[in-house]
């Protein structure tokens, strides 16, 4: 099963010049979906927590806590988490900037995202899974859309 086929390419959205890449198809599809899980599993280590990025890589990481065991931990944009123990990082993103959060906490974890475009987020989730205090085995993502070379390791590339 080739998962590229199971993403549709939006031009100009959100804004002229950005193609937006629609992992819907792939999430209405149970095989493909399972596939791109199973797929994402092969490219890591097994963490305490898998760490999905607010909003598409909860999907991700959620999958693959249920299916390979390993918590799960969110990191969410601002103001959607109790400001307990709560650490944040502002970073820039191809079209304007962004703040994330997440709260501190021990462990091995793997970050999870759904596509690495220029790598702003992935670069902030990082650093701020460093300062709550988790060690970042790795990075992976969905699909990488090819703007910049990267470590993160991604199931489909363009």
């Amino acid at each position: 099963m080739h998962l590229k086929n199971y993403i549709k390419a939006v031009e100009n959205f959100p804004l002229e010049g950005i193609t937006y890449r629609d992992i819907q198809p792939l999430l209405e599809n149970e095989f493909a979906f399972k596939e791109a899980i199973s797929e994402l599993r092969t490219l890591t280590v097994q963490p305490d927590y898998w760490v999905g990025i607010d909003s598409r890589g909860f999907i991700f990481a959620s999958a693959l806590s249920m299916r390979f065991g390993g918590g799960l931990k969110l990191i969410r944009k601002q103001g959607k988490l109790p400001k307990v123990n709560l650490h944040k990082i502002s970073y820039g993103l191809e079209y304007g900037e962004d703040v994330i959060e997440m709260q501190e906490g021990t462990g091995t974890v793997v970050i999870v995202d759904d596509v690495y475009a220029t790598g702003g987020t992935m670069t902030a989730a990082k650093t701020l899974c460093e300062r709550a205090g988790y060690k970042v085995l790795d990075s992976i993502c969905l699909l990488d859309v090819g703007l910049v070379k990267h470590d993160t390791r991604c199931a489909i590339y363009y």
